[in-house]
């Protein structure tokens, strides 16, 4: 549950459509989903724990050119959103 709740205070479903989450539901991000099945985060590091850690923190920093924003996420608030989001197969 603290995953969750920190998708809800950093905002995140103002852009993504994240199941068990109440908020915008939008489509400007992909849905998250099925996230613990894809192969990829973001489209550029494999999908492992660490690396999801490290693109919830810094996003530019895995990839210069994504439209995600860096919206200062803590390492204890990145470590429950990404074994939330590793619920959600």
């Amino acid at each position: 549950q603290r995953g969750a709740s920190a998708i809800a205070r950093y905002g995140c479903t103002g852009c993504h459509a994240i199941p068990g989450v109440t908020g915008h539901d939008s489509n400007v991000g992909p849905p998250l989903d099925g996230i613990a099945k894809r192969t990829y985060v973001g489209g550029v590091l494999a999908n492992t724990p660490d690396n999801m850690v490290h693109w919830l923190r810094d996003p530019q920093g895995a990839d210069p050119g994504t439209a995600m924003p860096n919206v200062g996420v803590t390492e204890a608030d990145a470590k429950d959103i990404a074994a939330y989001l590793y619920t959600l197969e």
